[in-house]
């Protein structure tokens, strides 16, 4: 199916009364027909409030059926979407509206405190009485739908912005085009295919990038996608599956293993719906895929990999049968049909086949760019052949091509990133926020094993000692909370004195000998 701008998906579909969004946390739900209505007098809202083509529009909202609008209205105005984590502290929701600059910010009435002093441009309150256009929206407000205006516009123009951590110490903001959006969508459905009556569970955040596969590709063959509120327990997705009849949903790799040891329920529901399970973000064994087969037999496995900065999936690798290969961890698989992937040693050049080297993305889903960070965004994209304007994005990631089909196969990160439950963490950002922190003279964070979420964050600190005078391990998660979303957080604090911890010569902690320490005591991490 052929869209060059992503609103289209849904503008061709406003006149179906078919269900768009089920809402799992009110249980509303909404038609594509009720949807565009809803979407046109908001885009007579905002329009009045200056946003146009080349503007941006942010959210701080909980998922909803209201968050689908504003994202289309955004679209539809030839404006980018900004979802944010209502969850963030106040100073950095304030970080990341001053990188995108909003022209107007949506917010509920719950969040609207986080706003206050921050560069939001036209702050619209979501559900107030709209006494002032200007001031509030009622999401169920409908208008007669009308074409969209889309003389002038461009596929090169921006559909979105998602923030992640940054491995300088501060968040990236990752701009989408239109055409790279277009691009995952199309290939996606030429390598998976969907169908008629798809109906897809949405677990990950709007502010996650994997929402775009969840609710666009759904929106690309007129089916239904079920928002499930923020996730909590596990069983709070068997549950859905068995309720809604769920064809399709996409999972962290860690959820599949709660799903795995908890999956008593599952033995008690009928899961039999589903028809696809997706997943990606971070490693994935095959045994815990396997012991999923065993529970849920007839599925078809969708591995799907890709930085944000290549619009989510990249590349996809498909199976019936994970444990086939006798491999420990299944492959990220083939590149899709608008991406060009190259493997290659540390001077760019390429690698023969089976040898290890960086793997560099290509093609027309690789990013417009970092929000305001042009040179950000020279370091992590190049030209090759240089001069050629061929843009490949350096993923920073080790891969292979297996023998025999040639699938890539992921090996490891060249930097200090991992992930924690799909979010993906850098340590140095970590380490920022903890020298921000009044009494700590210097730190490390490393990674570690967890019982739960597989890895986590140990961190060290020097210059303050719990109990002393100086700095308590409660008042350093105290600064750490204002700075740093819940999954950053250390799972586990050791103050340092001195004479406690070799130095470098240059006088930094010497993080070898830590490495040996978090390596040691790892295994006893708790959540904390």
């Amino acid at each position: 199916m052929n869209v060059t701008l992503a609103d289209e998906l849904l503008e061709r579909r406003r006149d179906s009364t078919a269900t768009a969004v089920v809402d799992l946390e009110t249980g509303e739900q909404v038609s594509y027909r009720t949807l565009a209505r809803r979407v046109q007098a908001l885009t007579g809202l905002l329009a009045g409030l200056g946003v146009g083509r080349g503007g941006t529009v942010a959210m701080v909202m909980d998922k909803s059926a209201a968050s689908v609008a504003v994202m289309w209205a955004a679209l539809r105005l030839g404006a980018r979407y900004v979802p944010l984590d209502e969850s963030l502290p106040a100073a950095r929701i304030a970080l990341l509206l001053g990188k995108c600059a909003p022209t107007a910010t949506l917010v509920q009435p719950a969040y609207r405190a986080l706003l206050d002093g921050a560069p939001a441009g036209k702050v619209v309150t979501v559900g107030a009485d709209p006494v002032d256009a200007g001031t509030g929206w009622d999401p169920s407000a409908e208008a007669e739908p009308r074409p969209a205006e889309v003389a002038g516009r461009s596929p090169e123009d921006h559909a979105y912005v998602v923030f992640t951590s940054g491995s300088t110490g501060s968040p990236k903001g990752v701009v989408i085009s239109h055409r790279s959006m277009c691009a995952l969508l199309t290939g996606v459905q030429e390598t998976v295919g969907f169908e008629d009556g798809m109906r897809f569970l949405n677990v990950a955040p709007l502010f996650f990038d994997a929402s775009v596969v969840d609710l666009w590709s759904t929106f690309l063959v007129g089916g239904t996608v079920h928002l499930l509120p923020r996730l909590r327990m596990p069983t709070q997705v068997t549950r859905a599956i068995e309720e809604w009849r769920i064809t399709d949903t996409l999972l962290v790799p860690s959820v599949i293993r709660m799903l795995v040891g908890r999956f008593s329920d599952a033995g008690r529901r009928d899961l039999g719906s589903l028809r696809r399970l997706w997943f990606g973000g971070e490693s994935c064994p095959v045994s815990v895929l396997d012991a999923f087969s065993a529970l849920v037999p007839g599925l078809r496995y969708v591995h799907g990999y890709g930085p944000t900065e290549t619009t989510h999936s990249a590349t996809l690798f498909l199976t019936d049968a994970p444990g086939g290969d006798g491999d420990e961890f299944l492959p990220i698989g083939h590149p899709l049909p608008a991406v060009d992937v190259l493997v290659v040693d540390d001077a760019l050049r390429p690698v023969e086949d089976g040898e290890t080297g960086e793997l560099l993305i290509g093609g027309a889903q690789v990013m417009a760019g970092y929000c305001g960070e042009p040179e950000r965004t020279a370091r992590s994209v190049v030209e090759l052949p240089a001069g050629s304007g061929t843009r490949y994005y350096r993923s920073g990631d080790y891969v292979r091509r297996r023998p025999g089909d040639g699938a890539l196969v992921f090996l490891g990160r060249r930097d200090d990133a991992l992930k924690i439950n799909g979010n993906l963490v850098h340590l140095s950002e970590v380490e920022a926020a903890t020298l921000a922190v009044a009494g700590v003279s210097d730190c490390c964070a490393l990674p570690v094993a967890h019982p739960l979420t597989g890895r986590a964050v140990m961190l060290f600190v020097l210059g303050a000692r719990d109990g002393d005078t100086g700095l308590s391990e409660e008042e350093l998660r105290r600064g750490l909370a204002l700075r740093l979303p819940d999954y950053m957080l250390p799972a586990r604090i050791e103050f340092l004195a001195d004479g406690d911890v070799s130095l470098t010569p240059s006088g930094k902690l010497d993080r070898a000998r830590l490495r040996e320490v978090a390596d040691a005591t790892g295994k006893g991490t708790e959540s904390r």
